[in-house]
């Protein structure tokens, strides 16, 4: 039997981050170059910035996508513009798609 457990976690604060449209994203491994440049270019907090970087010809060991992502999280967090729900909470997670193979539906509902 799967043990679930309730947690708390962070969302945008529309009042300081701006309108949601322009923060999230499709899923990182959908991303191609130039939806990643719109995506940073909609707004300073689109969470492109978390899930998938812009590299640059400079990164090192200690700068690299990977620690600015960390950082913005950091400074999102700091800022307020993420905060954490007051309560733990559970989510449901649904998601439809189609077998590749046999090109059935699938639908949780």
């Amino acid at each position: 039997m799967a043990k679930i457990f309730p947690f708390t976690p962070y969302r945008y604060s529309e009042e300081i981050a701006g309108p949601l449209v322009s923060l999230v994203t499709q899923p990182y491994d959908k991303i191609t170059p130039a939806m990643r440049q719109t995506y940073l270019a909609q707004s300073p907090y689109n969470l492109v910035r978390v899930i998938l970087g812009e590299p640059r010809n400079s990164d090192t060991a200690a700068d690299n996508v990977y620690t600015r992502a960390a950082q913005h999280l950091r400074d999102w967090i700091a800022g307020r513009i993420l905060e954490r729900d007051r309560e733990p909470s559970l989510y449901a997670y649904l998601q439809e798609f189609r077998v590749p193979d046999t090109g059935e539906y699938l639908n949780p509902k």
